[in-house]
């Protein structure tokens, strides 16, 4: 399925981070996984299936995303691939029962990696700091930077991979 993420992100986003709040009633929390949602979605999207509407497969990934969001405890550092592969093949275990899930191959790590690899610095530390489960007043006091900076720089970088992937 290629998608336009831009209409789809101008439909969902603020019904999907409405739908977050009411299940976390943390304004922050909604807002980091809504976005590490979209990522995901992102990632996934040519596995689709259009069996569903693309609202409830958003809701499904959010449930888990912040499932496994609230149950994070410690940040370990690992190396780039470790990290994409480990944010993947979560994913795919909190999915077990979408297609979605069975349909991850090691292939799609390395498409993934390259994309990243391919962003500038500082848009690819919070992406990798973001599939850590950081979230963006971590990220940003980690970089010395804001909380502001950290999600205009993820912002940016989901726009640039969601161009990369989409090609």
């Amino acid at each position: 399925m290629k998608a336009d993420f831009n209409e789809i992100y101008r439909l969902y986003a603020r019904r999907l981070y409405l739908f977050i709040y009411g299940k976390c009633r943390n304004n922050e929390l909604a807002e980091d996984v809504m976005q590490t949602t979209f990522l995901k979605a992102i990632m996934h999207i040519d596995n689709f299936r259009e069996e569903s509407n693309i609202y409830t497969w958003l809701c499904r990934i959010a449930i888990n995303t912040l499932a496994s969001e609230m149950n994070l405890s410690e940040h370990n550092n690992t190396s780039l691939e470790e990290t994409i592969e480990k944010g993947i093949l979560n994913f795919a275990k909190q999915n077990e029962e979408d297609p979605l899930s069975m349909l991850i191959k090691k292939d799609e790590v390395s498409v993934l990696y390259r994309s990243i690899n391919n962003l500038n610095r500082d848009k690819k530390q919070v992406i990798l700091m973001r599939l850590q489960g950081l979230r963006f007043k971590e990220i940003g006091q980690r970089l010395n930077k804001s909380e502001g900076w950290a999600k205009m720089n993820y912002k940016r970088a989901i726009n640039s991979l969601r161009k990369d992937l989409i090609k």
